[in-house]
């Protein structure tokens, strides 16, 4: 499973969406790294971009190696990137192989996403995609993107399968930004807008005895 797999696998168990984008980078921003803050350990809440659907806890294992979600449990492997400017989080799977696109899958690196850790909230951001895409056809980013056209499509909280009549079209991107560990870190400080502005994903932590009550349901429309 590729790191891109892994991610929207894990993003689609937490915050119900199926398809996703992928942005890779040729190398890690430079930087303070570790595969296991002790932060992250524990049970965590997430809350989405739909409040009006519950999303079931995760356990992240004392090791970070597992993410534990309904009762069922998931291979888990994390790189935390640490600039001095901002954090970085890298998914990848257990094999060590990078997330590779392209023909011949040739351009390979690190998928990323950026978060933000204050008291017991962790807020995690996506790359813009559309954003980076454009950027690398414009030749301001030495790099390759590729997209194609594929539906966003959120499942039922219920069922946990695609509601068909919820989906809506879109553009999925496949995009690989080349350069050294120093390089993608100066990239990354000058154009903070590489990222999204709103977090992807709020992870609250709970205490792991405690029942995780639903989100509330929205007033009715008037």
């Amino acid at each position: 499973m590729t790191m891109r797999a892994l991610a929207c696998m894990l993003l689609a168990a937490l915050l119900g969406l199926a398809g996703c984008s992928s942005t890779v980078f040729q190398s890690l921003p430079s930087g303070a790294s570790t595969d296991c803050d002790p932060a992250w350990p524990g049970r965590w809440q997430p809350v989405g971009s739909d409040a009006s659907q519950p999303k079931d806890a995760v356990e992240i294992g004392a090791d970070c190696r597992t993410a534990t979600v309904k009762g069922e449990t998931k291979p888990l492997h994390l790189t935390l990137v640490d600039t001095g400017k901002a954090r970085y989080l890298q998914l990848h799977n257990d094999s060590g192989e990078p997330d590779c696109i392209g023909p011949g899958k040739s351009r390979c690196g690190a998928a990323l996403l950026r978060y933000e850790r204050e008291g017991d909230t962790i807020r995690i951001y996506d790359t813009d995609h559309a954003k980076i895409a454009a950027a690398i056809k414009d030749k301001q980013i030495d790099g390759y993107t590729e997209r194609s056209g594929m539906r966003e499509c959120p499942a039922s909280s219920e069922s946990e399968k695609i509601d068909e009549g919820k989906c809506t079209p879109g553009e999925v991107y496949r995009n690989y930004v080349a350069g050294d560990g120093k390089r993608i870190a100066r990239l990354l400080r000058q154009h903070p807008e590489y990222f999204a502005r709103e977090p992807l994903m709020i992870l609250q932590r709970v205490p792991a005895d405690a029942p995780v009550a639903p989100a509330p349901t929205p007033p009715p429309e008037r």
